[in-house]
């Protein structure tokens, strides 16, 4: 059975908003309940009014983007652990899809933004590989003139390692503070208003968190954001994950994460240990698994090309993998038989499941 979020209407993954039925413009509160204050009036007078208070756009947006950024914080500060913080944000997106079916990119985020989270446990366990992997290549190796370079290879892909998960961690929570707040005000506010607002966004910057500001400007009403959900008010649900994962994978983490040359370097060590097979594993495959685990079972996982020579960092490889998922995605959401297996797995997600 699909759902469809009625704002207002009692449901078990948001609460009611503070401003459900107060329109931009209105008073945040009905004049009887306003104090009564007083003021020098023009002839230096003392005189009494009102202080009314009414409902901006801004207001709204900035009341959606503190939301999503309580979801990450502890006691007003960023979580970070970054496989905590991934777990926080696998969970909102899931809440989203099951809240409102129409949310098709938001479902198929919880399991991109899980495989994120199954990087970073990976990473933790890399250490103890990397040692591993050294002592089988100098084995190995043995006197062998080039014992040398081999055996600095490791360690060489593992620094790599360590800066890409760092920066997938910060593109991760980055999507999240984009993304999140724009499903929330469609969500309570509908398309008309969605539309209207959009650009009044950009107007809370200086209230917002946004570490990646020298990167990308915070708000940016970009024409996929505004498209993506035109396609979702219209019923055609693959093509707004379409059009929004293009916004997620160009317009926010092109910019903030994959033109960076040093990412692109890690990436490309990473690449190389996984098409050559390093023996103890010390690389991560590029893949998306659509289920609470990191492992799943044949036609649940959708991997990137394992050639040496792919690169993750370049628009068109990454969006043609990206694609894949969301049509696999959307084949299974469509399954009578399927379907329930992903609520499931999304349903885990939600409770903090799921990356293991």
């Amino acid at each position: 059975m699909s759902n469809t979020y009625v704002p207002g209407k009692p449901n078990p993954y948001f609460p009611k908003h503070k401003y459900q039925g107060i329109a931009v413009g209105q008073n945040l509160k009905p004049i009887a309940e306003c104090r009564l204050h007083h003021y020098v009036g023009p002839a230096a007078t003392l005189e009494r009014g009102i202080a009314s208070y009414q409902l901006t756009a801004e207001h709204l947006w900035l009341t959606f983007q503190k939301e999503a950024e309580d979801i990450i914080k502890v006691n007003g500060e960023f979580i970070k652990d970054d496989k905590e913080r991934n777990k926080r944000i696998n969970a909102a997106y899931a809440k989203l899809w099951l809240a409102d079916n129409r949310f098709q990119w938001a479902g198929l985020a919880a399991f991109a933004s899980k495989q994120v989270g199954c990087g970073l446990l990976h990473a933790n366990q890399l250490a103890e590989k990397n040692k591993d992997e050294l002592k089988f290549v100098l084995n190995w190796a043995g006197s062998n003139t080039e014992a040398a370079t081999i055996s600095a290879l490791p360690t060489t892909i593992r620094n790599g390692a360590d800066y890409m998960y760092e920066r997938l961690g910060f593109g991760n929570m980055h999507l999240f503070l984009d993304i999140y707040p724009l499903h929330r005000f469609y969500m309570e506010r509908g398309p008309k208003e969605f539309d209207t607002y959009l650009a009044k966004r950009q107007a809370i910057a200086e209230k917002v968190e946004w570490r990646a500001k020298k990167y990308l400007k915070f708000g940016f009403p970009f024409r996929e954001v505004r498209a993506g959900f035109e396609w979702i008010e219209q019923g055609n649900l693959p093509k707004s994950v379409e059009t929004l994962a293009w916004h997620e994978q160009v317009n926010v983490l092109q910019t903030i994460m994959y033109n960076d040359p040093h990412m692109q370097e890690a990436l490309a060590k990473n690449q190389f240990a996984w098409a050559i097979g390093f023996p103890s594993g010390v690389f991560l495959e590029i893949q998306l698994t659509l289920s609470a685990q990191c492992k799943a079972k044949d036609n649940w996982t959708s991997f990137f090309p394992s050639l040496w020579n792919a690169k993750l960092w370049v628009v068109d490889e990454r969006m043609k993998f990206v694609k894949r998922a969301a049509a696999r995605f959307d084949e299974l959401l469509r399954s009578s038989r399927e379907r329930p297996y992903v609520e499931e797995s999304l349903r885990k997600i939600s409770t903090g499941g799921g990356v293991e």
